[in-house]
């Protein structure tokens, strides 16, 4: 019985790193249209990729910034998908995907319209450095 209680113990805490790495993560890019689609990524653990390259890491407090504005912007409740008027199906798509705990939320604008979409985008773009 003792064994078994060791064996739960250090269990527990071989899993406890992992669950401390959970916290928001992110997705931004373009698709579709005439364009290069183009996917960066910034995981729980604040490592950005391009293209599924490397580009930097940010810090947990860049993270918790980048989560603080999609709230403040009420991403989770934008409609998931924006089409702005005037545009063209050939023209690219932005889209945003937000994780957090148990909400994960992915949303695209084609065209400039939504304000609230275009602050979460372009907190992300300034987070990375990224122009896209």
């Amino acid at each position: 019985m003792r064994a078994l209680a060791v064996a739960i113990v250090a269990s527990a805490l071989l899993v406890a790193p992992a669950s401390a790495a959970k916290g928001p993560s992110f997705a931004f890019g373009r698709e579709g249209g005439n364009i290069v689609p183009t996917k960066v990524r910034i995981a729980a653990s604040g490592r950005v990729t391009v293209d599924g390259r490397y580009l930097r890491t940010l810090s947990h407090a860049k993270l918790e910034a980048l989560l603080a504005v999609a709230l403040r912007q009420r991403f989770f409740v934008l409609p998931k998908t924006i089409v702005c008027p005037g545009q063209l199906p050939d023209f690219a798509t932005l889209y945003v995907t937000v994780r957090s705990g148990a909400r994960a939320r992915t949303v695209s604008q084609r065209g400039n319209c939504n304000k609230r979409f275009i602050r979460v985008y372009v907190a992300l773009q300034s987070a990375v450095g990224s122009t896209l």
